[in-house]
């Protein structure tokens, strides 16, 4: 049997044996999705990349540390939330977002008149500091519900949190990230 054909738990009973092309598989299995949560955390490639791969490395010096009763796909993005919020934590908040997105040439933009690409771009701009605001728990509920199109239940897993606490937290950051926008002068 290929070990594509494995499942997460099987392939990291092999890498615990040390099965280096186990090793492998898993981190080409799941390296994508970890990226694109880095990405959204993120919002730059290359953090992404930096977190993807040592959320890559950590799990895999650490799989003596993994419960094979439970799905591998959370136990590692959560490893990849938290490398994620350490790194956000350790960075100042910049202005570059806001430069990216205020800089946005209209004529570049084939036919979208340029009043319809500046009012996009500060739509942009007010929701990226709209989740800024809402704090690590709530923008990345946010994140998985949203924009990773997670259901309450996979979250609930990724989060290691009971389904009621994502319904509750995902209420509140709706109703957080409304009256920031609304601050903002843009109507949800």
């Amino acid at each position: 049997m290929t070990e594509e054909l494995l499942t997460d738990e099987e392939l990291t009973n092999a890498v615990r044996n040390g099965d280096l092309s186990a090793a492998r598989t898993l981190v080409t299995r799941h390296q994508s999705s970890i990226y694109g949560l880095a990405l959204r955390m993120l919002r730059d490639r290359e953090d992404a990349a930096d977190v993807t791969q040592e959320a890559m490395v950590r799990a895999l010096s650490n799989i003596h540390r993994y419960d094979p009763a439970r799905p591998f796909a959370p136990w590692i993005h959560r490893i990849a939330r938290n490398l994620c919020v350490d790194r956000y934590r350790r960075r100042r908040p910049t202005s570059e977002l806001k430069e990216e997105i205020t800089s946005v040439d209209p004529t570049t933009r084939q036919g979208r008149p340029a009043d319809e690409v500046a009012h996009q771009a500060h739509l942009s701009q007010a929701l990226s500091e709209a989740m800024e605001d809402l704090g690590d728990k709530y923008r990345e509920i946010i994140e998985l519900y949203h924009f990773k199109h997670l259901n309450y239940r996979e979250i609930a897993e990724h989060l290691d949190v009971p389904d009621g606490t994502v319904m509750n937290r995902l209420f509140r950051a709706r109703k957080k990230l409304q009256a920031a926008l609304l601050e903002r002068g843009i109507r949800p």
